[in-house]
């Protein structure tokens, strides 16, 4: 029971990390499309890091590529969002449905409360 727990804990946190890292890839895309705005020659020079490679672009090339992969990226923040919303249910009932308390995680009130499950609690750190 406590091995599935941790793997649950391990899963939410993988997605959590994996939904900051593309939040933070989206800004940057955004920050990119914004600077790119305000160059008026769409034929001038630009390059663009494609797989560990510097490639020589124009801008009018690179702009549509950078506003689709943004919208992308926006698309699969939030089925992650989704995906987290649905671990964190998942863990939580799993919680519920073993007894398991985790160490700090609990608020003092609910500690002073006699509890009046009859199962035994696993207590996590």
């Amino acid at each position: 029971i406590l091995q599935q727990f941790n793997k649950l804990r391990q899963e939410q946190r993988m997605v959590a990390q994996k939904v900051s890292e593309l939040k933070l890839e989206e800004s940057e895309h955004k920050l990119v499309i914004d600077a790119l705005k305000e160059v008026n020659d769409s034929q001038r020079k630009c390059y663009q890091l494609v797989g560990g490679v510097l490639m020589e672009r124009t801008v009018g090339h690179v702009r549509p590529n950078l506003e689709g992969n943004c919208s992308k990226i926006s698309s699969l923040i939030s089925t992650m969002e989704k995906t987290l919303d649905q671990k964190a249910k998942e863990l939580l009932d799993f919680k519920e449905k073993h007894g398991i308390k985790v160490k700090g995680e609990d608020s003092i009130a609910e500690d002073k409360e006699p509890s009046k499950s009859s199962t035994s609690g696993v207590l996590v750190n």
